[in-house]
């Protein structure tokens, strides 16, 4: 009995530095997108490509997400006892993504954006929780931001483009970040399940 809860024991704690491990090392690879980010910003910037006011408001997008990451990031260091903590800060970082990647989309004109593909970057965060309910709810979440802001963007502008254009581009992308979910968890599955 002794042996049976200690091995209990042994298997919670590896839970829970695996867990601690993953969120650590998720917002250490979020730092380099950041500051790819930011280094996109300083090149468009200096061919003049962006304006004034671009520049100011895509810089406060990039300093608000290194604002949340390095939070996350200095929080995932502690060593908690509940491992839910370790969840909670890897769900707020891809909730965070994806404000972020909906906030370039609409700011790129919608469905005209090259910053769909930063909706890439939750569906791969999620998949290191190795939850397939948090991978199809993320891949879920991603799809409603990407045509709500495609949407938006479209009848705040109207005449940029035609409708058919709007609604193909939406369910094209929406339907992408699902083959990448569904990919992601080939991947993640567990070895067991494997044939």
């Amino acid at each position: 009995m002794v042996e049976f809860s200690q091995d209990m024991a042994n298997r919670s704690s590896a839970a829970e530095n695996w867990l601690q491990t993953s969120a650590v090392k998720v917002t250490r690879v979020h730092f380099f997108y950041i500051a790819l980010y930011a280094l996109s910003i300083i090149v468009f910037d200096s061919w003049n490509l962006y304006t004034r006011e671009a520049v100011s408001q895509l810089w406060t997008a990039a300093g608000i997400m290194l604002v949340i990451n390095t939070v996350l990031w200095y929080l995932a260091r502690m060593k908690f006892s509940n491992r839910n903590v370790y969840i909670i800060i890897v769900l707020v970082l891809i909730t965070a993504d994806i404000v972020f990647a909906s906030y370039n989309v609409f700011w790129q004109r919608g469905l005209a954006a090259k910053a769909v593909a930063m909706f890439a970057v939750p569906i791969v965060t999620a998949a290191i929780l190795r939850s397939r309910s948090t991978l199809l709810a993320t891949a879920s979440l991603c799809a409603a931001a990407y045509s709500i802001v495609s949407v938006r963007y479209f009848y705040q502008n109207y005449g940029e483009s035609y409708r058919v254009e709007l609604y193909g581009t939406v369910g094209f992308y929406s339907a992408l970040f699902f083959v990448l979910a569904g990919l992601l968890l080939i991947i993640i599955q567990p070895k067991s399940e494997r044939f």
